[in-house]
C-alpha cells in the first residue's frame, strides 16, 4: 500500500464504489426498486450478519468480498480494539462531538446526507447507527468469527443504495462530485481514525504511538472492507496528516446544508443532558474539539461555559455513551 504525497483528489471524487453500485443496478433490475427500500433497515442491522434469506446476488457479492488486504495485521488489531475498549466513552465523545461534525464541514459531501434527510428526519436512530457499527467493528470477536466481512458489505452496500437515490432523484448536480465518492469516504475513515486520535490529544490524553499506529491501521483495513481504494489510504501518522490537510482545503467551507445537519446532532446531543448547564457544556466542548474556525463555518454559537471547565467531561462523555 502505497500514496503519493499530494493524491489527485479531484479524480476521486468522480469515483463511488463500482462494484457495489452495478450490485445494486443489478438488484433494482432484478427484484425493483421497493425491494431495495425494504432491504434498507437489514442493511442498517449490524448485527444480523446472516445474508442466507437475501437475494443470491447479495450472497455471492458477501462470498467474493471476504478476505483482508495485504495490509491487514492481527497484532495491530488486537492493539486497536483493546485501545476502543479501553477509551469508549472517551471515544464516543470525540466521535460525536468532533468527527461526525467534521464530516459535515465537507459542503459538498454533506449534500448527499442533506437530501437523503436519513440524518435530518431521523437523527437519533442514524446516531445508533453509526453507533452500533462502530461498536461492531471494533468488537475483536466480530474479525475472529468472520463476521466483520459481512458487517462492512453491509455498508457498502448501503452507501451505494443511497448512491442509487440520490442519483436518480433528479436533484443531485454531478458539479459537486459523484454522491459518496472516494474522496469523501477517505475523509470519513480519518474522522473515524485520525480524527479520533487528535480528538485524544485536545482532551489531554495522549495515545502511546504504538496504538495510534495500530489504530490508523485497523481503520486502513476497515476502510478497505467499506471500498476505499487501497492506493488512496495513508500508510503512516504524516500520511493521514496530510491527506487530511488536502481534503480539508478543498472541501470544507460553510454551507446551510452542513450548519443543518450540525443543528440536528446537536438537538439530539443536547436532549442527553440533564439540564442545560450541561447541554452548554457539551456544545462549548465541541467548540473545543473543531477549534473556532470549524465551529463558525457549522454555525456552532458560544455559550457561557468557561475553558476551565471544558476538559472535566467525565459526565458529559458518559452521557455520550448512551450513543457511542
Amino acid at each position: 500500500m502505497s500514496m503519493t504525497v499530494s493524491l489527485d483528489l479531484a479524480k476521486y471524487r468522480t469515483i463511488g464504489d463500482g462494484d457495489a453500485d452495478e450490485i445494486i443496478r443489478k438488484l433494482v433490475e432484478i427484484e425493483g426498486v421497493t425491494f431495495l427500500r425494504q432491504l434498507m433497515p437489514f442493511l442498517s442491522d449490524f448485527q444480523d450478519t446472516n445474508f442466507l434469506n437475501q437475494p443470491a446476488i447479495l450472497q455471492s457479492f458477501l462470498a467474493n468480498n471476504n478476505s483482508y488486504p495485504s495490509f491487514y495485521d492481527k497484532k495491530m488489531l488486537i492493539r486497536a480494539t483493546d485501545f476502543y475498549r479501553e477509551n469508549q466513552q472517551n471515544i464516543g465523545l470525540i466521535l460525536g462531538l468532533y468527527s461526525l461534525p467534521y464530516c459535515y464541514l465537507g459542503a459538498d459531501g454533506a449534500k448527499v446526507l442533506y437530501f437523503s434527510e436519513r440524518i435530518r428526519n431521523d437523527t437519533y436512530k442514524r446516531l445508533l447507527e453509526t453507533g452500533n457499527f462502530l461498536k461492531a467493528v471494533m468488537n475483536y470477536d466480530h474479525w475472529s468469527e468472520q463476521r466483520i466481512f459481512a458487517i462492512c458489505l453491509k455498508v457498502r452496500l448501503l452507501h451505494a443504495a443511497i448512491r442509487y437515490f440520490t442519483l436518480h432523484s433528479n436533484r443531485w448536480n454531478i458539479d459537486w462530485g459523484y454522491p459518496i465518492n472516494q474522496e469523501d469516504m477517505l475523509g470519513t475513515n480519518l474522522a473515524f481514525s485520525l480524527i479520533v486520535l487528535r480528538g485524544m490529544e485536545k482532551l489531554s490524553y495522549p495515545v502511546d504511538h504504538s496504538y495510534e499506529t495500530a489504530y490508523l491501521n485497523t481503520w486502513n483495513v476497515i476502510g478497505f472492507l467499506l471500498g476505499v481504494k487501497a492506493e488512496i489510504l495513508p500508510k503512516n501518522y504524516l500520511e493521514a496528516v496530510k491527506v487530511d490537510k488536502q481534503i480539508a482545503n478543498r472541501q470544507f467551507r460553510q454551507s446551510t446544508e452542513s450548519q443543518e445537519l450540525m443543528s440536528s446532532l446537536l438537538h439530539v446531543i443536547r436532549g442527553f443532558a440533564p439540564n442545560s448547564l450541561t447541554a452548554d457544556l457539551l456544545q462549548e466542548q465541541s467548540r473545543m474539539l473543531l477549534g473556532e474556525k470549524y465551529a463558525k463555518m457549522l454555525g456552532i454559537a458560544e455559550t457561557n461555559i468557561p475553558n476551565t471547565l471544558l476538559k472535566v467531561y467525565n459526565t458529559t462523555s458518559a452521557l455520550i455513551a448512551k450513543i457511542f
